[in-house]
């Protein structure tokens, strides 16, 4: 069943500032209808603060609205063989705290956001690739006994696009493993949303809906920064300018890729992920309205 969710990391920004807890940031998203939630642990720790846990569940029964979905930073690549052990056991004890919280999904990286760009070549990809693939039937065969699928997101300049998620996708051998389809990260690597989305509807078993504003390369629009996407302009790895916006704000035709998404099997949750420059609340607030509008339009 089609779930339109939330998630929590539209409003990160006031926990990381203090201004919310993570608890009241839930019930916030909440009042805005979201029907299941995903988290993100930005500004909060589920497995150093163990008594979150309980109190997020909590929160999500007095609201009899689920968490679907738990969505972790990793990286597995360019590390030594030890610190790549010690990021499989720190992986290994978020989805551990969300086995503890009857979370079904969770969402792991194999590459850093923050890498640098002239490691993202498709020559770096296609040698790491074995890797990748191990890391994620490790992962999947740990989550497996725990009743938990793994999910690829297209997150990132290194494991984004189409065609390399795709290659992940159909290389890991594991039933527990599919793909968290986030609709603006394709324009990190310069892939185009609307199509990439009828390619890779049929891997996804959660979305994330974003919007993005483009600005080509040699239209410098000021105030950008390599890696900011909360905050500023950033780039894509070949030049183009990037800035969150407000769902249906942006220069992504969120129509086609909805129409996209409606017309296919997909049966999952749906989850806005906002990260523009406006008010935190007020930009997941619009964007959510907005997502569920559009849906019905098209």
């Amino acid at each position: 069943m089609r779930r339109f969710g939330i998630s929590i990391y539209g409003v990160s920004r006031k926990i990381r500032s203090g201004e919310l807890t993570p608890v009241e940031a839930f019930h916030k998203i909440c009042d805005m209808g979201a029907e299941a939630v995903e988290l993100v642990p930005f500004g909060f720790n589920l497995v150093t603060t163990p008594s979150l846990k309980a109190e997020l569940r909590a929160a999500s029964a007095e609201r009899s609205v689920p968490i679907g979905n738990y969505s972790l930073n990793a990286n597995f690549l360019m590390l030594t063989p030890e610190r790549y052990e010690e990021e499989m056991a720190r992986v290994k004890s978020h989805i551990d705290a969300a086995s503890d919280m009857e979370i079904p999904t969770v969402r792991v990286d194999s590459a850093a956001y923050s890498r640098p760009k002239s490691e993202n070549t498709m020559e770096k990809f296609q040698a790491e690739l074995p890797l990748i693939v191990e890391t994620y039937e490790r992962l999947c065969d740990y989550a497996k006994p725990l009743g938990i699928t793994i999910l690829l997101e297209n997150h990132g300049f290194h494991a984004n696009g189409s065609e390399r998620v795709r290659q992940i996708l159909t290389s890991v051998k594991r039933d527990n493993f599919a793909h968290q389809m986030d609709v603006g990260n394709y324009v990190c690597v310069d892939d185009i949303p609307e199509i990439a989305a009828k390619k890779m509807i049929g891997f996804a078993k959660t979305i994330h809906m974003k919007d993005f504003y483009l600005r080509p390369a040699h239209r410098d629009p000021g105030d950008s920064d390599e890696f900011n996407c909360e905050s500023s302009w950033f780039r894509s790895v070949n030049g183009t300018f990037l800035r969150g916006s407000i769902l249906a704000q942006g220069d992504i035709d969120i129509w086609d890729v909805m129409r996209t998404v409606k017309s296919s099997d997909f049966d999952g949750d749906i989850y806005l992920e906002y990260e523009g420059m406006e008010e935190c609340e007020y930009g997941t607030a619009v964007s959510f309205a907005n997502m569920k509008r559009i849906y019905n339009e098209v």
